[in-house]
């Protein structure tokens, strides 16, 4: 396995997969993210790690199976305890690899947890936040980050810098917006990754602004941004998250699948 920065995206299609664009965006040279490919002329399996997911997606199929395994072993676990995690967390995108995998880290405690995939195809009706201000992420917006317009701009920053090289990146592939309340970023969403006119989102709203409609009002203009620019939004959250689940299907979110993702102690 060989660890690859600029590559040719047609070498990668047949082991891209249109449900997952949190992955598939960095796979694709969309984004940005850490990947890892059996040949770089002829790949049929990639692994690839996304900042804002927080884990791997093991896309394809090894060609020499013991050969992939000794990689994780001697590499990549390697390389995530440098880091300072203690968990390998991984998916897969094809089912036929779960019984091998399963087998062969069997002898560690594997967690499971389904996560849910979601899309939405029209626009929504905006609430109305009395106490905040909706504003579109532009370059305008980005230059009053460095001018200490607001008092957190790195709430925002480091969102865009996990999943874009930089900012001409961000802008020509993807759209945020900020809510605001006086000098404070309470809330943002932001398009993490795209792939095929999909475009994957990451929400956070500041924790003194939280059950407020924060996160509802940014995500409806999200929503309606994308569908102007012709990209479809997808959210993604696991079983065990709720509220982000009631979110996504109270704004009328259609569930398109889901599927486990796992980890493990290393």
């Amino acid at each position: 396995m060989k660890k690859v920065k600029n590559h040719n995206y047609h070498m990668y299609r047949k082991i891209l997969s249109k449900d997952n664009p949190s992955f598939s965006s960095i796979l694709a040279g969309n984004s940005k993210g850490e990947l890892w490919v059996n040949s770089v002329q002829n790949p049929t399996v990639a692994l690839v790690y996304s900042h804002p997911v927080g884990g791997f997606s093991i896309m394809g199929i090894p060609e020499d199976y013991k050969c992939f395994i000794k990689f994780l072993k001697e590499n990549i676990f390697v390389e995530v305890k440098e880091k300072g995690f203690n968990y390998f967390e991984f998916s897969f995108e094809e089912v036929s690899l779960k019984k091998q995998l399963l087998e062969t880290f069997s002898e560690k405690k594997i967690n499971q947890e389904d996560e849910y995939f979601f899309r939405k195809y029209e626009k929504s009706a905006v609430n109305v936040l009395e106490a905040y201000t909706i504003l579109s992420v532009d370059l305008e917006l980005m230059n009053q980050l460095s001018l200490e317009v607001y008092s957190n701009p790195e709430f925002l920053i480091a969102r865009i810098l996990e999943s874009w090289v930089n900012y001409d990146q961000f802008f020509n592939n993807s759209l945020a917006f900020i809510a605001v309340k006086e000098k404070m970023i309470a809330g943002v969403i932001v398009g993490t990754a795209i792939y095929e006119k999909v475009l994957a989102i990451d929400i956070e709203t500041h924790q003194d602004h939280r059950k407020k409609g924060v996160a509802k009002t940014l995500t409806q203009h999200f929503v309606n941004a994308c569908i102007q620019k012709e990209h479809i939004p997808q959210w993604n959250c696991v079983d065990s998250n709720i509220a982000s689940r009631n979110t996504a299907e109270s704004l009328g979110f259609q569930l398109i699948k889901k599927k486990p993702f796992y980890w493990f102690k290393i």
